[in-house]
């Protein structure tokens, strides 16, 4: 709940309230029970800067309050996005070339290579696949 802030007028006495969210615009004071106006603060331009003048404080405004994962670890996600897209390319053309679906990628110093997986291997991989399917496909009539 929120806390609210009330200035009696009658008694000058400053009193504090936690409330309901509401719009509470007046409040009974504890000292005369007279009526008391809430006190609105923080409206306005505010400076967030930090204690002492240096870097910003956490404000919310700044760039640098919440970083994103790319800034906190000095990357881009624009460069990352187009490595994405050249490998996408080098991937489509190693495909078109051979005809098959499945890749082994081989990672260089700088590069990443493409080549397709031979028919032994790739049987291999369909049976597995075929049988992980099955295996879910009887869970899933088990449950039925």
């Amino acid at each position: 709940m929120p806390n609210y802030e009330f200035e009696c007028a009658t008694c000058n006495l400053k009193f504090n309230r936690t409330l309901k969210m509401g719009e509470h615009l007046q409040h009974e004071c504890p000292r005369c029970q007279s009526d008391a106006d809430r006190v609105w603060a923080g409206l306005g331009g505010h400076s967030f800067a930090a204690a002492g003048g240096g870097a910003t404080a956490n404000s919310g405004v700044h760039e640098q309050d919440y970083p994103t994962a790319d800034k906190a670890v000095g990357r881009s996600a624009d460069e990352l996005w187009e490595l994405n897209h050249e490998r996408a390319k080098v991937k489509k053309a190693a495909r078109e070339s051979v005809g098959k679906p499945a890749l082994i990628r081989t990672d260089g110093e700088g590069y990443s290579d493409y080549s397709h997986l031979p028919d032994p291997q790739l049987q291999v991989r369909r049976t597995v696949a075929d049988k992980a399917f099955a295996a879910l496909a009887q869970q899933k009539a088990n449950k039925s």
